[in-house]
């Protein structure tokens, strides 16, 4: 007879969360963004990279845009909008201690994925795991001073180039009544999936800076060459820290 009333007791729990655990409901939710953007691999460095053609050279950047999450069970399907602006100043030769360059970037990615949800019955805590697909474009421009392989005091833009990557994030959303906070970290390869060398076999060293140029530069011979400085392919990552605030619709 015990063991009948566990069953018994047992089966009224289930019953109890089954409204809200086994329907599923759509709901969606959107709203700004906000968070701090890391560059790693050879997004990162300082400008002496930059101007070698080792690395990018950019710093952390404070991010800004905005989030849309379509909720079906435990599903979201996620559409966000981020801009980076990123930037540094600094030496660019080792050996020119006069030499300076300075950096800017802007980075604008489209993401389009999922998260799966690991939320408790009846908290507003959900846990959860993700990944997108990142569609990027990176642009910016830089100015050498006092360097022996390009003008001075002269600001070199560098057009604009588009990106495919991945990223991969994970977690925590709490609702507090009609607002989500999306809290998360995220790692993104922005250029998983294309690289290229724009640059001419003919052109001047400026040509290194003028494109992305995340791939290795064909005409490239040895380290010392001032005018093809790209020896290997580059790969662009960031480090995300992102807060979302999210209102339902």
């Amino acid at each position: 007879m015990k063991k009948v009333s566990i069953l018994l007791a047992l089966l009224s729990f289930v019953m109890f969360l089954q409204p809200k655990t086994s329907h599923a409901q759509l709901n969606i939710s959107l709203g700004p963004s906000i968070g701090l953007t890391t560059p790693v691999s050879d997004f990162g460095g300082n400008p002496s990279d930059y101007y070698a053609g080792t690395k990018y050279g950019l710093k952390s950047s404070i991010n800004f845009g905005a989030m849309g999450k379509l909720g079906l069970g435990p599903i979201n399907f996620n559409l966000s909008i981020l801009y980076t602006p990123m930037s540094n100043s600094g030496v660019a030769e080792p050996n020119k201690s006069n030499s300076n360059a300075d950096i800017s970037m802007h980075l604008l990615t489209i993401g389009i994925g999922s998260d799966f949800g690991f939320g408790v019955p009846l908290s507003p805590v959900r846990p959860y795991i993700g990944f997108d697909l990142l569609f990027s474009s990176i642009g910016g421009s830089v100015t050498f001073r006092g360097t022996g392989n390009v003008s001075s005091n002269t600001s070199i833009d560098m057009s604009s180039a588009s990106r495919t990557g991945l990223g991969f994030a994970g977690g925590v959303q709490i609702k507090l009544m009609s607002i989500k906070l999306d809290l998360s970290l995220r790692y993104n390869f922005i250029n998983l999936f294309s690289k290229s060398y724009d640059g001419s076999a003919t052109g001047d060293r400026i040509e290194a800076y003028k494109f992305l140029n995340d791939a290795k530069d064909p005409n490239y011979s040895t380290a010392s060459n001032d005018k093809h400085p790209i020896g290997s392919n580059r790969t662009i990552a960031t480090f995300q820290i992102q807060l979302g605030v999210m209102f339902g619709l």
